[in-house]
């Protein structure tokens, strides 16, 4: 278990702020029952600036081919599918990339045990790890996504009642803790008047992740900073004690995948998943319950996790890190202050997350093949990944594409890597 400690850092180079603008209107909802947004989520983030170009792909007639093989993350897991559909493309065929969707835990112990070319994470690397390898390898974030509570509860389906719950971080974290027992608990009830007569006195299943997961590290860092009683008893991590399993009824299932069909198949279930997830399978879910506002409890208003709500929160806890840090981390730097301060933002969406990848700064070094071809290799795809894969087109609904000051230093931490 890991608690979040108070981490207070002088400034030492006074910076201007990341700025993203946040091109539309928010969606912010008062309690009661919100009904469902109208948003736009195929828009333009607001924030996401692509690095500048030229186009990194292979020109014509180049002879760089091969494939790598990745993994980590199923927070990332739809976008890294598109990522490297569309990249298999533009290189006519000549460059595969193959991620396996095997969870951050997962990805980052491969990664460390050179099983894999590159790893994974929705969190960067632990500080216990990164103590270890500290100086060889490198990190950067790679997108932006957003963690949505979906939950199973056929009485006040969106379908039938044309609302979706508003949640707090004390009704999340009391859930959670095995202490939120029934639908019909007075506190739900307070958040929600509009859908109070409706909630059932039915056993509420805690769905999360059995397996080592980035989103459950995520998550629960989220609940830790917003809610200081999960933050003394339970923490946060790849993996934490659920006291809901204990005292309630918990179940667990591996993966985005696992969660989302599980809260699906389970009346009265309520689970955490990357926005994506809930995204492919909107329908079934209003059949069958829904998506919740959260509150951010800095701010007091409650947001739908639009694409725009998220961006703000982004934008948020970037200038909440700049104010405090002054600059982001080097490249092969520590970079959990980061996410600390990107988790439960000021305002906007409150829980949301970079995904990190990891790189070995020196593949020969570390034992590699053809170490030269397979550098080439992921130079081509993440500087793609960096520039063009950034551009709305090939961002997958739910998805933040990275602010350009971000975007340029992953750029820059490719320039480290070498065969």
């Amino acid at each position: 278990m890991r608690q979040v400690k108070n981490l207070k850092t002088p400034v030492l180079i006074a910076v201007a702020a990341i700025v993203i603008i946040v091109a539309a209107a928010l969606l912010v909802m008062q309690p009661g029952g919100a009904p469902a947004p109208s948003p736009s989520p195929t828009s333009p983030p607001g924030g996401g600036a692509p690095a500048p170009s030229p186009s990194p792909t292979s020109p014509p007639g180049s002879e760089l081919r091969g494939a790598l093989t990745g993994g980590g993350a199923t927070f990332l897991a739809p976008q890294m599918f598109a990522w490297s559909k569309k990249f298999h493309d533009v290189t006519e065929g000549k460059i595969q990339v193959n991620y396996q969707s095997i969870g951050s835990g997962a990805g980052t112990a491969q990664f460390l045990e050179k099983k894999l070319d590159f790893g994974a994470s929705d969190v960067p690397m632990p500080r216990d790890r990164y103590s270890q390898v500290a100086g060889k390898f490198v990190q950067f974030p790679v997108i932006i996504g957003s963690i949505v509570l979906v939950y199973n509860v056929p009485e006040i389906a969106f379908e039938k009642t044309g609302k979706y719950l508003n949640l707090t971080s004390e009704v999340i974290s009391l859930i959670y803790m095995g202490e939120i027992k029934q639908w019909c608990d007075q506190r739900i009830k307070a958040l929600n008047p509009g859908l109070a007569d409706k909630l059932p006195c039915k056993d509420i299943v805690a769905v999360h992740r059995s397996d080592g997961s980035g989103t459950t590290a995520a998550f629960t860092l989220y609940l830790s900073l917003a809610y200081q009683p999960w933050n003394q008893t339970v923490g946060w991590g790849f993996t934490v004690k659920w006291p809901a399993d204990e005292k309630a009824k918990g179940q667990g299932a591996k993966g985005n995948e696992g969660v989302a069909q599980a809260v699906l198949q389970t009346s009265y279930s309520i689970g955490y998943v990357e926005f994506a997830y809930w995204a492919k399978n909107k329908d079934k879910y209003d059949k069958e319950g829904g998506v919740a506002y959260i509150r951010n409890d800095n701010d007091g208003k409650y947001y739908f996790p639009t694409t725009e709500n998220v961006a703000m929160g982004a934008v948020a806890g970037l200038q909440r890190y700049a104010r405090k840090y002054g600059v982001l981390p080097a490249p092969d730097g520590d970079w959990n202050p980061v996410s600390i301060e990107f988790a439960n933002p000021p305002r906007g969406y409150p829980i949301l997350s970079f995904t990190y990848v990891f790189l070995w700064k020196d593949y020969s070094a570390e034992g590699y093949g053809d170490a030269a071809t397979k550098v080439a290799l992921l130079k081509q795809f993440f500087r793609w990944v960096l520039t063009e894969g950034q551009k709305r087109e090939n961002v997958v609904e739910g998805y933040i594409p990275l602010p350009r000051e971000v975007a340029e230093l992953g750029l820059k931490a490719l320039e480290l890597v070498k065969p």
